[in-house]
This record gives structure tokens, C-alpha cells and sequence, in this order.
């Protein structure tokens, strides 16, 4: 009889594979293992005992966890067995838990060995790819944190066992957590941190010479940066060039592109509509149907002035601007001084400090309660009607509504916007197939309305492929 086990793998990266034929191979299991699009088939002989044993060891020890892995489902068949022999390429992970082992063990011929190259996942090792990014034990802003020491972690931060387990996985991708640690809230100023475990040679030795110095973290700016985003337990890659499934040449626009790559992924591809929320890129919304693939709604370009302009041109909204600029005097000289986009024009009229989506953001997630303020979110002839958008804002900042129940209730308004301009695009085509793309999904406010009340239309979140460039 043979023990045979289906993973549920989100990815076609070879190297989980790679690391179960490296286990088998080095018990000397009768075994194979084979991975076709999302499934990995692990086929193991259970009558030899002791090799089953060693296997098993290995695996529980050793084997890393992936952000791509799903259910896995076992059975019993009497099948016979070919045994395999996975080739893995390299790919630009972490190294494993052995290599680790290694690294640190005074005892080891790699005891600190900048030259390890991991093995470990049927793979033939070449060089490195550089890094140049420099970790200081100084906090500035941009920074994420390196987490030194582990065992730190739950003293540190208010993480979920989701969050913790997409955090140390052989991807080792950057999340988003609330700090704990008061010392670290008066290090950084803040509330929440982006933190990324060490995730290749030169941060592993970085952070040992730091721990060597009783320090639990460090902190470095990113050049490279792998985002993910855990939200009700979907776990999302929003940026990343790593480990994500690379884009195919579809489109010479490169949100049409992307969003033609992920409606490959959904079970209709010829007919999807997309919504694109991005920060980078804008606000836009696809249409694939027989006909064409294009953008239906396309969010205009903000212009600061020319929004004030017509604020000040209309009889409604020129009266909330005065009163707004007699309130707050130097706020108004703020906002006609300078050329901000519209988070960083939002971040003024709620007063943060930092003017850009992330500070907006952040400010939105201290609020926990339930169902915000309504926010207008409307269209006009011209297309998206930010001057709306500013009056709702101001006249809930002059009736001196809490800042972060405001951030909160922005936030759920571009989801239910989104949600919205879906169910009429979905009127208009006859499209029930939906694709959600684009960086705002890093804020889970979004992410969870449309998950919470778009949810009979079964909203499709890719899991190999990044919501952004």
C-alpha cells in the first residue's frame, strides 16, 4: 500500500517540490513526487518502516512552510510506485532551516559561512543575488524591521498565527503589524511597522552580529521589497519580483496586462471584469468581453488646484472651504502651497504628519469598530468627482469627528465604491466573473468589505500573482 498526499500548492515554483524529492532521496524512501499547476502529488511506500521513519523526521524538521500552500488531502492506494527525480531551478529564497542550522552551529565546517549556497531543494546553487541594502539599529522613516530575534516576537507585536506563518516561510516576505512593545511605538512613532524576517545570507549574518549585541531587531529601507497581506485568511502578494508568477506579454498597457494574466487564473477567461485600485497606477475598472479588452472607467489624474478651483467656483462648497480655511488657517495655506495627490491631500485635511497613502492608511486601521461615516464617492460627467470626495471629508473634519474614525470610514468608502461601480458594470455587460487588483488591497479595510459584502459574487484575489508592480 502507498501513502499518497495532495497538496493544494498556489504556485508553479518548483522549489517546495524540490525540498520533498531532497527528502526522499536522502532517506532512501520508495517514493515520488510530482507538482502539475496548483497540485503537488507526494506518492510514499508505507511498508518500509525505517525509511518511512527517517522521512518523516525530515519532513517535520526541515521541510519549510510556503505561502502557496493549501489543503492537503491523504489517502490510502495500492498503487504501485515510479520514483522521481525533481530538478528544481534557483530561485531567490531564504535559506532553509539546514542551511540555518549550519550557519550558526560553532561546530559546523559554514559556521558563519558568507558562501553557503542552499542545496536543499534539488537544485544545483549559483551565486547570490546581490543586496544592497545596509541594516542599522537606527530608526528612519520608510524603514522596515528586521526581526533579529524570534522568540521576541509575540513581546513585540500583535501578530496572527496567519501572519506569523506567512512571515517565516521560505518566502519571507514583509507584512504589516500592530506594535506592542512601547519602547519600539517611541523608537519608531508609530503604530504599525512593516517587518520581514531574515531572508537571505547577508541579513542572516546581520542579524546574528545584532543579536550577539542583545538586540532584538534592526532596521533597514527595502530596495527590494516582497509585500504580502494577510486578510481573513487569504494571503495576498501586493509587490513583489521574487517568488511571484511572472507576467506574461498580453497587453502593451501594464494594467491590462496584469489583469489579463490574472483572469487566466479564474474559471471564465474570455468575459471578467476588473477592478484596478492602485496607488502607482490609479483607479480604473476593466471590461474583457468577445468584443475588446479595455478600461471603462479611468480614474482622472488629481490636480489639487484645479479641484480647490472648482470648490471655490461652487456656491455649496465655497462656503465649507471658508469655513474650513478659518478653522484651520494654516492647513488651507498647506493645501494651496503645494501639489499634493489626493492621500497626501486627504492626510492634510485629517492633520497627520505624514502626507502619502501608508500614513492615511495607518491612521485608518486604529479605528476597530463596526460601519464608518458615508463618505461621498461620486461621478460626475467629467468622471470621478473629487471635490465630493474633500467637501464630505471637511465637513465631518469641521464637526470635529475623531481623525481615525475618518481615515476608517474613507477607506470603507472606496470599497463600497468599488463594490458599487462592479454591480453596474456587471448590469451592463453581463459579467459575473470579477478580478481584484492594485496595491490599495494593502489596506485591509478594502479588502475585507469587498470580501464581507461583495461576497455572492465570489471577488477573485490571484494567489501567485502581485495586485502591483
Amino acid at each position: 500500500m502507498a501513502i499518497v498526499q495532495k497538496i493544494q500548492y498556489n504556485s508553479e515554483n518548483k522549489y517546495f517540490v524540490g525540498f520533498l524529492q531532497n527528502m526522499l532521496d536522502e532517506s532512501s524512501l520508495n517514493g515520488s513526487v510530482s507538482q502539475n499547476k496548483n497540485e503537488i502529488v507526494l506518492t510514499i511506500d508505507e511498508t518500509d518502516e525505517k525509511a518511512l521513519a527517517t522521512f518523516g523526521e525530515l519532513t517535520s524538521t526541515y521541510l519549510p512552510h510556503s505561502l502557496f500552500l493549501g489543503e492537503i488531502k491523504t489517502t490510502q492506494e495500492n498503487i504501485s510506485i515510479n520514483r522521481s527525480k525533481i530538478v528544481s531551478t534557483n530561485y531567490d529564497i531564504s535559506l532553509c532551516a539546514r542551511c540555518l542550522e549550519s550557519l550558526q552551529d560553532p561546530s559546523s565546517q559554514d559556521y558563519l559561512n558568507d558562501a553557503l549556497l542552499c542545496n536543499h531543494y534539488s537544485n544545483s546553487p549559483i551565486d547570490n543575488t546581490p543586496d544592497y541594502n545596509t541594516f542599522t539599529p537606527n530608526f528612519s522613516e520608510g524603514s522596515t524591521l528586521l526581526v533579529v530575534d524570534p522568540t521576541k516576537i509575540s513581546d513585540l507585536f500583535i501578530i496572527t498565527k496567519d501572519e506569523h506563518q506567512a512571515l517565516f516561510s521560505i518566502e519571507k516576505p514583509t507584512i504589516k503589524v500592530t506594535i506592542k512593545d512601547e519602547e519600539l511605538k517611541e523608537l519608531t512613532g508609530k503604530k504599525f511597522i512593516n517587518i520581514k524576517s531574515t531572508y537571505n545570507m547577508k541579513s542572516t549574518l546581520a542579524a546574528i552580529n545584532a543579536k550577539d549585541s542583545e538586540l532584538s531587531y534592526i532596521f533597514f529601507n527595502d530596495l527590494n521589497p516582497s509585500k504580502v497581506v494577510v486578510v481573513q485568511k487569504n494571503i495576498s502578494i501586493v509587490r513583489d519580483s521574487k517568488f511571484s508568477k511572472k507576467l506574461e506579454n498580453l497587453n502593451e498597457d501594464k494594467v491590462l496586462n496584469r489583469f489579463l494574466n490574472i483572469v487566466q487564473e479564474t474559471p471564465n477567461t474570455k468575459n471578467a471584469i476588473g477592478a484596478n485600485l492602485s496607488v502607482k497606477n490609479g483607479i480604473s475598472f476593466t471590461v474583457l468581453n468577445e468584443v475588446a479588452n479595455k478600461k471603462v472607467i479611468n480614474f482622472e489624474e488629481f490636480n489639487l488646484k484645479e479641484v480647490l478651483l472648482q470648490m471655490l467656483n461652487d456656491p455649496i462648497r465655497n462656503k465649507l472651504i471658508k469655513n474650513y480655511a478659518a478653522k484651520f488657517p494654516h492647513k488651507y495655506e498647506d493645501l494651496k502651497s503645494n501639489d499634493y495627490d489626493v492621500y497626501g491631500t486627504l492626510c492634510v485635511l485629517l492633520d497627520l504628519d505624514v502626507k502619502n497613502f501608508e500614513s492615511l492608511s495607518d491612521k485608518a486601521l486604529e479605528f476597530h469598530g463596526n460601519g464608518g461615516l458615508k463618505i461621498d464617492m461620486n461621478f460626475n460627467d467629467d468622471g470621478f468627482d473629487y471635490s465630493s470626495l474633500l467637501g464630505s471629508v471637511i465637513s465631518f473634519k469641521l464637526a470635529d469627528v475623531d481623525t481615525h474614525y475618518l481615515a476608517y470610514s474613507i477607506f470603507e468608502a472606496y470599497g463600497d465604491m468599488t463594490i458599487s461601480t462592479l454591480n453596474q458594470l456587471k448590469k451592463k455587460f453581463k459579467i459575473d466573473n470579477f478580478v481584484m487588483m492594485g496595491d490599495m488591497f494593502e489596506n485591509s479595510i478594502i479588502y475585507s468589505r469587498i470580501l464581507s459584502k461583495f461576497q455572492l459574487s465570489n471577488p477573485f484575489f490571484s494567489k501567485d500573482i502581485a495586485f502591483d508592480d
